[in-house]
């Protein structure tokens, strides 16, 4: 007995070391060599499993809440917005520092923020002086604080509003290039009615609407010849100034003024009399919710800005979480369930720019996705999950 366990032992031992070798292996091949293809990088940590994902309407809604401190932030001076990514820039420093990182690089990075502070704070400096000195800068700003006035419900109608019609110029300008718009008169004056009509709406003082109107007005000038501008800016600010009176003393918008088509037609060239098959010009102008989005998103700035600074500092420094995702329980995290750094999250938030430009598809595909991951989960390599405590 005791000479067969003297016998087996030797066998146990190679047995032991054959094992032991396969487990050196097998953690060798997990390494990533970038010379070969592994499954490594795609896996998602198994202590994962069964975790539950947050719901396409709930992420919708932090989303909206996001977009809704974006557009209180865009209204921020650049000046501080550097200001503000330079103290990003030296709060990422801190961990680095706790990742015993090159120093070097650290004191790169801090030197590169506090540049960038310098800037932005001269440059309000800068900004502030100038104004004081300069009488027709003071004009203007004085003109353009009308928005700043108003509370940020008034400001996002605003913005939207604006990110409409800046959208419907663009379409008559492609649809007047393109033909799509044989006679573009009728193309502006209806989208001119449909713009000075919802003007009241937006609950702003007159001076600002009016700015808002000529501005309009110049887009259109550069579109039409001198007899039917005149022709259109003449029955527009007549349609203004009947709101105008309206709203101010009936405290309503009477949607059904018209202007005078006797009035047109004594201004405008003979081939252009108004019939109903001109009127089917505007088909044209009905846009697809995706160029709605995207007016919406460059009116917000979502480009490098205040939206970069947002999506990039809060996930970053709130672990995986913005104020939206925060109020709504939700977090995002990546496949091997860490919290997402600054650069992570900023090349997160470029995810979304990828999401418009996929037609949206990009932003769709949580609904029928296995880990309900959108293309900016995808490019990340992240998960939204439901924050549970």
């Amino acid at each position: 007995m005791e000479k067969s366990n003297i016998l087996s032992e030797p066998n146990n031992t190679k047995l032991d070391r054959i094992a032991e070798s396969n487990e050196q292996r097998q953690e060798k091949q997990r390494k990533e060599t970038r010379s070969i293809v592994t499954p490594y990088a795609f896996e998602v940590a198994p202590f994962l499993f069964g975790t539950p994902l947050a719901s396409p309407i709930r992420r919708a809604m932090a989303l909206l809440i996001d977009l809704l401190f974006v557009a209180i932030l865009s209204g921020v001076s650049g000046n501080a917005l550097a200001v503000f990514v330079a103290g990003l820039l030296w709060m990422s420093t801190r961990r680095l520092k706790r990742e015993n990182r090159s120093s070097r690089l650290i004191y790169g990075i801090r030197a590169g923020a506090l540049s960038l502070f310098l800037l932005g704070f001269l440059g309000g400096v800068n900004d502030q002086f100038f104004n004081l000195e300069s009488p027709d800068q003071n004009v203007q700003t004085s003109s353009d604080l009308n928005f700043e006035e108003t509370d940020a419900k008034t400001a996002i109608a605003v913005t939207l509003f604006t990110a409409k019609y800046l959208i419907d110029i663009n379409a008559l300008n492609e649809g007047t290039f393109e033909g799509d718009c044989e006679l573009p008169f009728h193309c502006w004056q209806l989208v001119g009615e449909e713009f000075v009509e919802g003007l009241p709406s937006l609950d702003i003082k007159a001076s600002t609407a009016g700015e808002m109107l000529s501005e309009f007005l110049q887009n259109a000038e550069q579109q039409l010849s001198d007899v039917e501008y005149q022709a259109l800016e003449m029955n527009l600010k007549t349609l203004f100034e009947t709101k105008k009176f309206k709203q101010s003393e009936n405290e309503s918008i009477n949607q059904d003024v018209l202007t005078d088509p006797q009035n047109i037609e004594e201004v405008l060239e003979p081939g252009l009399e108004t019939s109903p098959e001109n009127k089917q010009q505007s088909s044209f102008l009905d846009h697809s919710v995706i160029k709605w989005m995207q007016g919406i998103v460059s009116d917000l700035g979502l480009g490098f800005g205040w939206a970069a600074f947002y999506f990039t500092a809060t996930m970053g420094l709130l672990k995986g979480q913005t104020i939206g995702k925060k109020i709504l329980g939700i977090k995002v995290i990546k496949l091997d369930g860490s919290a997402l750094n600054l650069w992570e999250s900023f090349g997160r938030y470029g995810g979304y720019g990828a999401g418009l430009a996929t037609g949206l598809m990009g932003f769709l595909q949580v609904f029928w996705d296995p880990n309900r991951q959108a293309i900016q989960d995808k490019i990340s390599e992240t998960l939204v999950i439901r924050k549970i405590d």
